[in-house]
């Protein structure tokens, strides 16, 4: 019974990612004319205001070193990155919930991004004291049966995966359930996404290792098969990040129309 209850919680996973694929690459003229926009707006933001720092381990480290690091600027670049966002993402939640159609650009909606942000925000403080207490778990383990983990790196990268990482992803990812759910209309309680997905821990972290290991996957063919450097590597790199970000997304309408709203997995 219970090896047929986790076959069946893996297929549900399997069949959530799926779903969230073909929501994006299914419907890529809907998902472009609600991202593209956006998306190039950001990467624009992005270079007109130096963010190269922030997202270049060696050039950080020289700014910082040389104290040329352009602090304003980037601040500005990750407020208005930010609202870009959380325009993409509102406007996509609506688009697959709600059918509403973007011009341009999807309809700008202050409100609904403002909860959106606080919603996201409150849910990251909640998983503070989860990983800090995780961590602590780990430490006391490893201390104990394994006299710490210096030296061995192999153990202490998984111990870290498996009692840290996992454990916090799948909690972050059923308490953000509620995220399209905030983005359709206001007054949704916070723990909506939660209630939800209740006794689906399994299928969650079915998910969340789907997630991981089709990253995984997918970065390493690139890398062997594709240029990563010039302008070809930055075309690569915005191409996977938009996937990134859409099939992200997908992940969490699907997840709020098949537990919340009751919709069924086609």
């Amino acid at each position: 019974m219970m090896a047929a209850q986790k076959a069946g919680g893996k297929a549900v996973s399997w069949r959530i990612f799926l779903h969230s694929v073909r929501q994006v690459f299914g419907n890529l003229g809907g998902a472009l004319r609600v991202s593209a926009v956006l998306m190039l707006a950001q990467v624009l933001v992005g270079h007109f205001l130096g963010a190269e720092p922030m997202t270049d381990r060696l050039a950080l480290e020289e700014a910082i070193r040389t104290g040329q690091l352009p602090v304003a600027r980037l601040l500005l670049a990750m407020v208005l990155q930010l609202v870009l966002w959380l325009w993409l993402v509102v406007g996509w939640h609506r688009y697959v919930l709600l059918n509403e159609q973007p011009g341009i650009v999807p309809v700008l909606r202050p409100d609904r991004m403002l909860g959106y942000f606080g919603f996201s925000f409150l849910i990251g403080l909640m998983l503070i004291p989860v990983a800090l207490g995780l961590g602590l778990v780990m430490s006391l383990v490893l201390g104990t049966f394994f006299g710490g983990a210096a030296g061995n790196m192999p153990l202490l990268l998984t111990a870290t995966v498996l009692v840290v990482y996992l454990p916090t992803a799948v909690i972050a990812m059923r308490l953000s359930v509620t995220l399209p759910g905030a983005a359709l209309e206001g007054g949704v309680p916070l723990m909506t996404g939660w209630n939800a997905t209740q006794g689906q821990t399994g299928t969650i972290a079915g998910l969340v290792l789907i997630c991981i290991a089709i990253v995984i996957g997918l970065e390493w063919v690139i890398l062997q098969a594709l240029p990563m450097t010039g302008p070809a590597g930055f075309v690569v790199m915005v191409v996977l990040q938009w996937a990134y970000l859409m099939v992200g997304a997908s992940i969490l309408t699907t997840l709020y129309g098949h537990f919340v709203e009751r919709r069924a997995l086609v």
